[in-house]
């Protein structure tokens, strides 16, 4: 067998150097103190640099905890807005139709006055020459060629084609309409022929020159012609064209429902029996 390597003694001067070091740090405690001080000099400064970086790796984690519950917070809000924004969006239906039945409380009050049939519009004319629509009720429902149809702020039109189910409607905007009106402000009972224009809007025709007539002033339908019923907002006259050559002057008036974007309407049907 070999024998093992034997261990080298330390050398003298190395083990000289070790007593001498212990030796000054038990008997001569000063330079110890001094030696520790200057080891915590030298640490320090690295010791502070890992506190401040642990500090800011809390700091961050904190942070992120923050931003989870932040965007947990952000989708409970959205939720709930959409909720209120579908609730108000009812509501706003709920008024409209609420509002719609007590502007037409009026007719409702007058003797031998006709029924009021709601109505939805399903389609539109795609030409822009022709405003005719199409309501979702027809003969089934008691609705018959001639019968005016209403919008809560104004006339919009009267039905030319009532069929089982559906009805067409022409717009008083058409320039194949043709309805009797009068100047509601005037004393004189001033009337004339309300005509649809190819640029959109109405025209009050023979109007007679003599007779007083301004912007502002409200028209509405009359009993001639037993077209329509009488005293149904049809607009407000917005501009007057007179020529002293002419013997009749007419008036440009901007519908009081707006025919562009109607939904709900009214069919002006026969007068319900009385009992």
């Amino acid at each position: 067998m070999a024998m093992r390597a034997r261990r080298r003694p330390l050398p003298g001067w190395m083990a000289t150097l070790v007593v001498v070091a212990v030796g000054v740090l038990i008997f001569l405690p000063e330079p110890a103190r001094r030696v520790e001080a200057a080891g915590h000099q030298l640490l320090a400064p690295l010791q502070f640099g890992v506190s401040r970086l642990l500090g800011q790796v809390q700091d961050v984690a904190g942070i992120v905890r923050q931003v989870g519950d932040l965007a947990r917070q952000n989708d409970q809000y959205r939720d709930e807005i959409d909720r209120l924004q579908a609730e108000i969006a009812r509501l706003r239906e709920l008024e409209v139709e609420n509002r719609d039945l007590r502007n037409l409380l009026g007719l409702k009050q007058r003797p031998a006055s006709p029924a009021l049939l709601p109505v939805r519009v399903i389609a539109r004319d795609p030409s822009p020459y022709v405003q005719v629509m199409t309501i979702d009720r027809g003969t089934g429902d008691g609705i018959r060629d001639g019968m005016p149809v209403i919008a809560w702020r104004g006339v919009a039109g009267r039905v030319t084609r009532a069929g089982p189910t559906s009805s067409k409607v022409l717009l008083i905007t058409d320039v194949n309409s043709s309805i009797s009106g009068r100047i509601q402000s005037s004393d004189e009972r001033v009337s004339g022929t309300i005509r649809g224009r190819p640029e959109g809007g109405l025209l009050m025709q023979y109007i007679p020159q003599e007779e007083s007539v301004q912007p502002g002033d409200t028209v509405v339908t009359s009993d001639l012609g037993d077209v329509m019923p009488e005293g149904l907002v049809l607009g407000q006259i917005t501009q007057i064209r007179r020529r002293d050559v002419d013997v009749f002057q007419e008036a440009v008036i901007e519908p009081a429902a707006d025919l562009r974007r109607l939904e709900h309407l009214y069919v002006l049907a026969d007068p319900e029996p009385t009992r």
